[in-house]
């Protein structure tokens, strides 16, 4: 097929994607079949996500169309916003989709020994990535769309808010797909350390960017809102794809369908000319690539890491050395592969996108007896991230040690020992993230000292039994002859811990909210009556009792359990 065409489909690329998709479709059904408690407990809760959003949404937009002139400034802001943060957000999750699937399996090899072209190669990894990776714009667009479509009577404006998002993910893909392909071939040796440079970049300039709007919200609100509007400018630049969408969203709503439809032209545009151009580059010159990213996985000088761990072992410097030494081999593990890392980044980025838009709610329920009612919006947010990270990731710590359990049994030490250091790296790393986001939250809120130190005591105490669950159900449940860690949490114990650490959040925050609602008329400064912080107690002597049974269980299982 010539360089000049668009990206269209081929014999060899259609059977591609038939194969995929019957590999997709056994694989639903044999989990429908295998897991069926697992994939309806899982649709309950999307559909329950959805509808909260969906209301959350709703409620916002009902509340903006009461004051129409706030509404005109407000109304494409957020959407500027909401698309500006998709865009980085989906490129980053591209990028590190479209690397691991091209430049790090062994498909991609096998695939090359076809009489297949580089450049259906690319086309199917790119159209791959993209359903992959736009699971964020499905969680938080179509319940965004839906709540718009109430604000409007017209069907043809329904049908452009979903053309619009359809129309925008294609440019993110390309992004991301040209960017692991210069990763490839510009930093073979360092793609970790470059991805996650970039990655810790984005968060600095996002918290930095909160912690200056913190002076703003503490203004009058004239003030603020001129300041706002000048520092947050750059989101409409005209040649930005997210103030494409969102100016065409915004005429869609105002039934100005000639302007709507011209700007969806230009995003249509710009997605297929985007998406011809990485695919034509990658696919000329992705055998460069490809070879210089395989050298540099197997090429350079290792060196051992000093008997102490190295700076991975000083960060668990609170432990005997054996822990130490495991606690610092998890902790590597999870740094050297961006599939983990990178989907506890993008979660996090969503988070500090939402909680830095909290000093412009804090202005409207001030005056009411709902502003504490924001810290503890915060606080589920936050758990509902911890339980997603430790569900996904910690579970199958255990089981994958499964092929080397052996080795422990020659250790100076009883093999129980070993689930405290997994417990261990998952506390740090949960703690880290837990802590940040709720520092940015206090910061930016305002919230008194007393709440700041009921939800700091929460959030340990969630770490803990959502971590003591990961590792004590893995440990009673595991899965030792699997290797893919995908499998190990989807399995019948991750299930079973996802469901645990479900009703252990829910249990936990249910607490702090009957105590958050009992002290929403409170004067400023004023602490909570008894009865309030007596429920906050109850909920963190539940979040430990759980995670240390769940570990003692756990425990007892290992010492006894043969592979």
């Amino acid at each position: 097929m010539g360089n000049a065409g668009a990206i269209s489909a081929t014999p060899k690329l259609g059977l591609l994607f038939r194969t995929r998709a019957r590999a997709i479709a056994n694989g639903i059904r044999n989990a429908i079949h295998e897991a069926p408690v697992r994939i309806s407990t899982a649709a309950i809760l999307i559909g329950v996500i959805w509808h909260g959003l969906y209301r959350l949404f709703e409620a916002m937009l009902v509340q903006l169309d009461r004051t129409p002139l706030e509404a005109t400034i407000a109304v494409p802001m957020i959407f500027n916003f909401f698309f500006a943060a998709m865009l980085a957000l989906l490129t980053f999750s591209n990028a590190i989709i479209a690397y691991s699937s091209l430049f790090s399996k062994r498909e991609s090899a096998f695939l090359l020994t076809l009489p297949l072209s580089p450049r259906d190669l690319i086309t199917f990894k790119f159209l791959e990535s993209l359903v992959l990776s736009s699971w964020s714009v499905v969680l938080l667009g179509l319940p965004l769309m839906f709540a718009m479509s109430t604000t409007v009577d017209e069907p043809t404006s329904r049908i452009l808010f979903l053309a619009f998002f359809i129309a925008f993910i294609p440019i993110p893909g390309a992004l991301g797909l040209f960017a692991a392909w210069c990763a490839a071939r510009f930093f073979p040796r360092k793609i970790t350390r470059t991805l996650t440079g970039i990655a810790v970049a984005a968060l600095a300039v996002s918290l930095f960017a909160g912690l200056r709007w913190l002076q703003l919200s503490e203004t009058a609100t004239e003030v603020w809102l001129r300041s706002f509007l000048a520092r947050m400018s750059f989101v409409e630049w005209a040649l930005l794809p997210n103030n494409w969408v969102a100016t065409g969203i915004d005429h869609a709503m105002h039934a100005q369908f000639s302007e709507a439809f011209l700007y969806l032209g230009v995003t249509l545009a710009n997605a297929f000319f985007l998406s011809w151009l990485a695919v034509t580059i990658v696919s000329t010159y992705f055998d460069g690539a490809y070879d210089r990213a395989a050298a540099g996985r197997t090429s350079g000088r290792r060196t051992a890491s000093p008997a102490s761990g190295g700076t991975a072992g000083r960060i668990f410097f609170y432990l005997p050395l054996p822990l130490r030494l495991i606690a610092a081999k998890d902790l590597r593990t999870f740094v050297r592969d961006p599939a983990q890392w990178s989907q506890l980044t993008i979660l996090f980025g969503l988070l500090v996108l939402y909680l830095t838009n909290m000093p412009a709610f804090r202005m409207q329920f001030d005056a009411s007896g709902w502003l504490l009612m924001l810290p503890f919006m915060n606080l589920c947010a936050v758990s509902l991230i911890l339980a997603t990270f430790t569900c996904r990731f910690v579970f199958p710590l255990v089981s994958l040690e499964g092929q080397k359990l052996w080795l422990t049994g020659v250790l100076p030490m009883r093999r129980s020992r070993l689930l405290i250091s997994k417990f261990c790296f998952a506390m740090t790393v949960t703690l880290l993230v837990a802590i940040g986001a709720l520092g940015i939250a206090v910061v930016l809120l305002g919230l008194e000292p007393i709440w700041a130190g009921i939800h700091l005591i929460t959030t340990v105490s969630i770490c803990f039994g959502l971590c003591g669950f990961s590792v004590g159900l893995g440990a009673r449940l595991p899965m030792f002859d699997q290797t893919n860690p995908a499998r190990i949490a989807n399995g019948l114990g991750g299930t079973t811990n996802l469901l645990a650490s479900i009703a252990l959040v829910a249990l936990t925050l249910a607490g702090v909210g009957i105590a958050t609602y009992r002290s929403r008329y409170n004067v400023s400064g004023a602490w909570p009556d008894t009865q309030s912080l007596l429920f906050c107690a109850s909920s963190v002597v539940i979040s430990l009792t759980g995670g240390l049974a769940a570990l003692y269980i756990g425990a007892r299982h290992f010492e006894q359990v043969e592979v």
